[in-house]
């Protein structure tokens, strides 16, 4: 996989669209040079400090046959393991980097601020590694995207 946030936003166009179902679980996140010290702090900042990674539950589809899940960012908390906060919702959708097919994660119009700006966007890798990329809607920061990467988290290896 891609190591830098150069290298992935260049090869973000030639990688592969999901389906919602294909992130279902617990998904960790890391992040990738010259990201991996400066975004955990970033993050904590605007109201996710130690952030873990995302959930998406296959018994939160909002209707029969939707193509919308529902989900909750994942935080570390020193005294129960992982904390859900900060709800959204993901969708399939357009990406704002090329125009192509990606799962579009999405905060609700009342969340805190910056996330009711914040939109991210997620492909699949070849080594089934689910890339995203972070858009802020917000003059100039639209067409920006921030990479991180997100790999599945086995039930039993839960923290």
């Amino acid at each position: 996989m891609s190591t830098t946030v150069r290298s992935l936003r260049h090869a973000w166009s030639t990688l592969q669209p999901l389906a919602p179902e294909e992130v279902i679980g617990d998904l960790e996140a890391s992040f990738v040079a010259p990201l991996r010290t400066v975004a955990p702090w970033g993050l904590g900042l605007v109201g996710l400090p130690r952030w873990y990674g995302k959930r998406f539950g296959a018994d939160h589809a909002t209707g029969p046959g939707s193509q919308t899940v529902r989900g909750v960012n994942l935080v570390r908390d020193s005294s129960a393991g992982l904390r859900e906060v900060l709800p959204i919702q993901l969708s399939v959708g357009t990406s704002l980097a090329d125009g192509g097919l990606a799962l579009v994660v999405s905060y609700a119009a009342d969340a805190p601020r910056p996330w009711r700006w914040v939109r991210d966007e997620l492909r699949g890798a070849p080594d089934g590694t689910i890339v995203g990329m972070t858009f802020v809607d917000r003059p100039l920061l639209r067409r920006v995207g921030a990479p991180f990467l997100l790999t599945r988290v086995a039930a039993s290896s839960r923290r």
